[in-house]
């Protein structure tokens, strides 16, 4: 992935966990405490500043509920359709 890239995806996978965490009423303390990490890290995960590590993800999704596929935007169905549309054009 290009920087531009990567920097949209973070931002993306960033904007689902917060959606997702405040829907549920979470604090960010609440799912720091639940993925083992510090505060601050989820909040740099939500904004997109860093990348979530894999077995941070799936300890949140663990948390939310959730499989990591409502989380990751290219796993998610839609992106998966329009792959498979763009490849086959």
């Amino acid at each position: 992935m290009t920087n531009a890239r990567t920097q949209a995806f973070r931002e993306e996978v960033g904007h689902r966990l917060r959606n997702r965490r405040e829907s549920l009423g979470l604090s960010q303390e609440e799912v720091a405490w639940a993925a083992g990490v510090a505060q601050g890290s989820i909040s740099h995960y939500e904004q997109g500043k860093t990348e979530i590590p894999l077995s941070v993800l799936i300890e949140i999704c663990r948390r939310f509920g959730i499989s990591p596929i409502e989380i990751v935007p290219s796993l998610d169905a839609a992106s998966m359709d329009r792959g498979s549309t763009a490849r086959a054009s």
